[in-house]
């Protein structure tokens, strides 16, 4: 696409769904869809289905993304692709978010929209998803593919889903484990009661730290450190990196707070 005489890669509107105030991972998708050179329209939060689809039209988009972190958005992200259907759009859909997945996408969403609907799991992936999606070349294949995927995914869920046959409350009983407690003998703790260890120094514990469920929280998805030189998402790590680590400085500089632990 062209935005302001700048030739983009391809425009697109995301939003995080009615109901849902969670955006730190959409935000982070946005950046690294700007950095590869995508015009992102980022809507915020609480964005009503008609806003959504009003902006995708108004603007030209190429795409639609979709964002929820709790269970009700998952319904609302299903009346959008119904929407998208009852108004004739042809814009692929992608869907990411914390609750979101291959599964619930396949069984749930795509079934009511004919154009492509596309799981999306973090920011690393999103710029290969949404260049397939716009590229001539490879468009028409990988959307055939995600079709099919979502096929067999319905098909194995129908699978899962038919009933099997369960031992009668009866016959679980009869069947119950039969455990010898007469020869066991329970291990002897070190000591009882609790231990306390106060005011353990700051800056030994930061070595401690496991990052990833930092990484995780801001929907970075890898492993650490790998993650810094991710071709994709490198740039954003790092910088949000920088950011915690300028503040763990500042945490054992200052003396923000003690640490203390307990055992026992």
């Amino acid at each position: 696409g062209q935005t302001g005489g700048r030739i983009t890669a391809g425009k697109i509107v995301m939003a995080t769904v009615k109901g849902d105030v969670h955006d730190i991972g959409k935000k982070i998708v946005g950046v690294v869809l700007q950095c590869n050179n995508f015009d992102v329209i980022d809507l915020g939060v609480m964005v009503s289905c008609e806003s959504i689809l009003d902006t995708a039209d108004r603007e030209g988009a190429d795409m639609i993304g979709l964002s929820g972190l709790i269970t009700p958005s998952l319904d609302e992200m299903v009346y959008v692709a119904r929407e998208m259907k009852r108004r004739s759009l042809d814009l692929p859909l992608l869907i990411g978010g914390a609750t979101t997945s291959p599964a619930h996408t396949a069984v749930k969403i795509d079934p009511e929209y004919e154009g492509a609907v596309v799981y999306v799991k973090d920011a690393s992936r999103s710029v290969g998803v949404a260049q397939n999606l716009n590229s001539l070349e490879k468009r028409d294949s990988f959307v055939a593919s995600t079709k099919a995927d979502c096929q067999k995914r319905r098909e194995r869920h129908a699978g899962k889903t038919r009933q099997v046959p369960q031992l009668s409350l009866a016959n679980a009983r009869r069947n119950k484990a039969q455990v010898d407690w007469t020869a066991y003998r329970p291990p002897v703790p070190s000591f009882t009661g609790a231990k306390v260890f106060d005011r353990l120094p700051l800056a030994t514990l930061l070595d401690y730290i496991d990052w990833m469920p930092f990484f995780n929280a801001w929907e970075f998805h890898g492993r650490f450190p790998d993650i810094l030189d991710d071709d994709v998402v490198g740039e954003a790590a790092n910088s949000l990196y920088r950011d915690a680590r300028t503040m763990l400085d500042a945490i054992v500089r200052e003396q923000w707070f003690e640490a203390r632990s307990v055992i026992g």
